[in-house]
C-alpha cells in the first residue's frame, strides 16, 4: 500500500473516477462506508456521493473507498498474485460447457441455467445463509438483493444488460445479519455468516480488494461467481432506445438476450430483434474503459458466449471453483456438455481463444 501521505480520499475518488463519468456503480465505497456506521456517503441514481456538505468534512479519509474502487489501478498487483493472474483471461483450473437439469430453471432460466443452479444447491446444502443477486422490479430495472433460500432463486434468473450495484445491499449487513441469526440455528454471529456473491467482473474485483484488505462486509463473502460481460447499458438510455425501436413499454419486457443483436421478448411472447449497434449510444461510459470480459477475480466465470446451444461456459479458477462444479455435476444438479470425439483435443483451447479474442474486442473498442 502506498505510503500514509499519498492515502487518497473519496475526493480523489470524486477528482478521478465519478466526475469522470468512469464510476461503475458497484456500490463498494459506500458499502464498506456504510457497514461502519461512518454515515458520509450515499448512492444516489447510480452515483456515489456525500450525504451532504458536512459529512464531506467528517470524512475519516481513511483512504479504504479509494483502495477497493475497481475503476483505479490500486492493489491490482497484488490482487493479481492473489488471484494467479498472468493475462487477459486470468488464472484458469478447467473450462466446460454444462446445462441444469432443474426443470423450473429451465423453464425460467438463460442458456443453461448454471448460475441459479449453483445458488439451488449451495442453499439445499447449507454451503451458504445468503447470496447477493439482482432481481427486475415492475420496469425491468435490476436491483440488487440479498436473498435467504432457494424459493427466491427463481426471481433472479435471467441476464442483467443494464446495472446493478450488487456490493450496495452489503451496506446493512449487519443488520440483516440480525434477521438471519433469528432464524438459522447454526448462526451466532455475524462473522459465522457466509453468502455467496454474484456480479459483473468490475463487482468481483472491488471484492477481491475488499477480501485482500480484510474490509469488512466482504469477509462473510464465500463463493464469488463472475458473469461474462461484453458491456453493460444506462437503464434509462436503454429504454428510450427500445421505446423508439420496437415501441414496448419497460413493464411489457420478459426478456432480453444478446446474440449478436439484441432480442427483446414481450410479457406476450412477441420478440423483436435490435442491431446491436443502435444501443451504442447506450453504453455505460466505464465499459469502454473495461478490460475485463470474464471477471478474473473470482472462483467461477460463466456465461453464454462461445456455449453450445443451452449450456453455459464454467471457467472453474480455484479449488473451491474446481470442487463446487465436480460436486454439482456427481449429485446431478448440472449435466456436463459431451464434447464430441473428433473435438477433444482442441475444445478447450479453443473455447479459451474465444475467451480472449472477445476480451481482445472489447478492449479494442
Amino acid at each position: 500500500m502506498e505510503e500514509l501521505e499519498e492515502i487518497k480520499t473519496f475526493k480523489n475518488l470524486e477528482d478521478y473516477i465519478i466526475s469522470k463519468n468512469l464510476c461503475c456503480s458497484c456500490g463498494a465505497c459506500v458499502a464498506y462506508c456504510e457497514s461502519q456506521s461512518f454515515d458520509i456517503i450515499e448512492m444516489e441514481n447510480y452515483i456515489p456521493k456525500f450525504k451532504t456538505n458536512k459529512t464531506s468534512e467528517d470524512c475519516r479519509e481513511c483512504g479504504f473507498c479509494y483502495y477497493i474502487c475497481p475503476q483505479t489501478d490500486s492493489l491490482i498487483d497484488k490482487i493479481n498474485g492473489v488471484h494467479l493472474v498472468k493475462d487477459e483471461i486470468g488464472n484458469v483450473s478447467d473450462v466446460l460447457a454444462a446445462k441444469t437439469n432443474d426443470l423450473t430453471i429451465k423453464d425460467v432460466g438463460q442458456d443453461g441455467g448454471i448460475v441459479s443452479t449453483i445458488l439451488t444447491y449451495l442453499f439445499e446444502t447449507g454451503r451458504v445463509e445468503a447470496a447477493v443477486v439482482s432481481e427486475f422490479d415492475e420496469a425491468f430495472k435490476p436491483v440488487p438483493k440479498i436473498i435467504y433460500n432457494k424459493e427466491e432463486i427463481i426471481n433472479s434468473a435471467g441476464t442483467r444488460y443494464s446495472i446493478s450495484p450488487n456490493i450496495l445491499p452489503l451496506k446493512d449487513l449487519y443488520k440483516i445479519a440480525e434477521d438471519i441469526i433469528q432464524t438459522r440455528k447454526n448462526v451466532y454471529d455475524v462473522d459465522q455468516l457466509r453468502l455467496a456473491f454474484i456480479g459483473t467482473p468490475c463487482q468481483c474485483r472491488a471484492i477481491s480488494k475488499m477480501r485482500l484488505m480484510n474490509l469488512k462486509p466482504s469477509h462473510v463473502i464465500d463463493f464469488v461467481i463472475s458473469l461474462f460481460c461484453f458491456e453493460n447499458f444506462d437503464y434509462e438510455k436503454l429504454m428510450d432506445i427500445l421505446q423508439n425501436k420496437i415501441e414496448i413499454k419497460p413493464s411489457n419486457i420478459k426478456k432480453i438476450q444478446i446474440k449478436k443483436n439484441m432480442f427483446v421478448t414481450s410479457k406476450d411472447d412477441k420478440e423483436f430483434e435490435i442491431n446491436i449497434k443502435d444501443l451504442d449510444n447506450a453504453v455505460r461510459n466505464h465499459c469502454l474503459e473495461c478490460d475485463e470480459f470474464v471477471g478474473k477475480y473470482s472462483d467461477l466465470s460463466i456465461g453464454a458466449s462461445g456455449a453450445p446451444a443451452g449450456h453455459s461456459i464454467i471457467v472453474i479458477r480455484s479449488d473451491k471453483g474446481k470442487s463446487l462444479i465436480h460436486s454439482l455435476i456427481a449429485d446431478g444438479y448440472i449435466e456436463k456438455y459431451k464434447i464430441p470425439p473428433n473435438q477433444i483435443a482442441d475444445w478447450k483451447p479453443k473455447k479459451l481463444n474465444w475467451l480472449r479474442k472477445m476480451t481482445s474486442i472489447k478492449v479494442k473498442r
